[in-house]
C-alpha cells in the first residue's frame, strides 16, 4: 500500500508543477561549507528538494554536514533498534550524495512540538558558528505546507537561530570555545507542494544526470521506512518524475525549488545598495 501511496503522491505533485509559474534559474553560489539541519533522518533525501542540489555542491568541491535533528525511534519496522538503523541508512544516504558527515542530536521522534524551542535554537546556533556554513538549507519558517510537527518546529527554529547567530550578545558563552558570532550568507529553504497551501519559490537549482542517480540511490538507501522496490523503473521514477517537473519551470532537464534568503535580504534596501556599488573592481 505504501508503494501505490508513494506513486499516487508523484503524480499529484507533477500535475501540480505543470500548472505552477515559472521560476528563475540560480547560479552556484561562492563558497566551500554547506550545512543542512532537518528533523529526520531522510529529510535530506525526499522529492521536493535538497539531493540534487547537495550532490552538485559536492561535486563542486563543497563540504557538506547534515544534521538530523531527531533520533526516528518511532520511523521504521523495527520498535527497538529503528533510531541506530535509520543513523546508518542517514550516514549511506549521505555518502551518496557526497557529504561529510551526520550529526545527530537525538530529540525524541514526534516530541519536538514540546521539546524548548531555545535549546533546539542554541544548538543550531553553536554548529552554524563551528561550522560557518557558506550555504544552510531547512524547511521554509514561513512555509505553509506541513502536517508534520517536527518539521515545522525545526523550521521555526532554524529562521531564529540563522539570525541569532550573527548577533554577539547571543550565547556570549560560546567565545570561550573560540565560536564567533557568523551570519550566513545564503540560505536555501524548501517545502512540499502537493498538499496546503503550497510553495512559492523564487529560484530553482539545476543538476545533472548523474547527480540525479545520487538522489535517487540516497533516497532508497532508507530501506527501513521505503522498503526496497524490485522494479529499478519505480525507483528511477520516484526521483526523475518531480525532479524533470521542476526543471521544466526553469527551463532546464533536472532542477530543485527553493526559497532562497541572502545575508541581508532581511533589511529593507540593503540588498539592492550592496549590489549597486559593492560590486568588485
Amino acid at each position: 500500500m505504501r508503494k501505490v501511496y508513494h506513486g499516487l503522491a508523484i503524480l499529484l505533485f507533477a500535475s501540480v508543477l505543470q500548472a505552477a509559474d515559472p521560476v528563475p534559474l540560480g547560479q552556484l553560489p561562492k563558497g566551500k561549507t554547506f550545512l543542512v539541519i532537518l528533523a529526520h533522518h531522510d529529510d535530506h533525501t525526499w522529492e521536493w528538494g535538497f539531493g540534487g542540489f547537495i550532490a552538485r555542491l559536492a561535486d563542486a568541491g563543497w563540504s557538506g554536514y547534515y544534521v538530523r535533528t531527531t533520533n526516528d525511534e518511532k520511523d521504521g519496522h523495527e520498535w527497538g533498534p529503528n533510531d541506530q538503523v535509520n543513523l546508518r541508512e542517514s550516514q549511506e544516504a549521505a555518502r551518496h550524495l557526497g557529504m561529510k558527515e551526520v550529526i545527530s542530536l537525538n530529540w525524541r521522534n514526534d516530541h519536538m512540538s514540546s521539546a524548548p524551542l531555545k535549546e533546539i535554537r542554541a544548538q543550531y546556533i553553536l554548529l552554524i558558528r563551528k561550522y560557518r556554513p557558506d550555504v544552510l538549507m531547512s524547511w521554509d519558517p514561513w512555509g505553509h505546507y506541513d502536517r508534520n510537527p517536527d518539521h515545522k518546529r525545526v523550521a521555526r527554529a532554524v529562521g531564529e537561530a540563522v539570525w541569532m547567530a550573527g548577533l554577539p550578545n547571543v550565547h556570549p558563552e560560546h567565545l570561550a570555545a573560540g565560536l564567533e558570532p557568523f551570519r550566513v550568507p545564503r540560505i536555501y529553504y524548501a517545502q512540499r507542494e502537493d498538499y496546503g497551501k503550497g510553495h512559492t519559490p523564487n529560484i530553482a537549482m539545476e543538476f545533472n544526470q548523474a547527480q540525479l542517480g545520487r538522489k535517487t540511490d540516497a533516497f532508497w538507501s532508507h530501506k527501513n521506512v521505503r522498503g526496497n522496490p524490485a522494479n529499478p523503473e519505480a525507483r528511477r521514477l520516484s526521483m526523475e518524475t518531480p525532479s524533470r517537473e521542476a526543471g521544466r519551470r526553469a527551463g532546464v532537464t533536472f532542477a530543485e525549488l527553493f526559497y532562497a534568503v541572502g545575508e541581508w535580504d532581511d533589511i529593507p534596501g540593503l540588498k539592492d545598495y550592496l549590489e549597486t556599488n559593492a560590486r568588485p573592481k
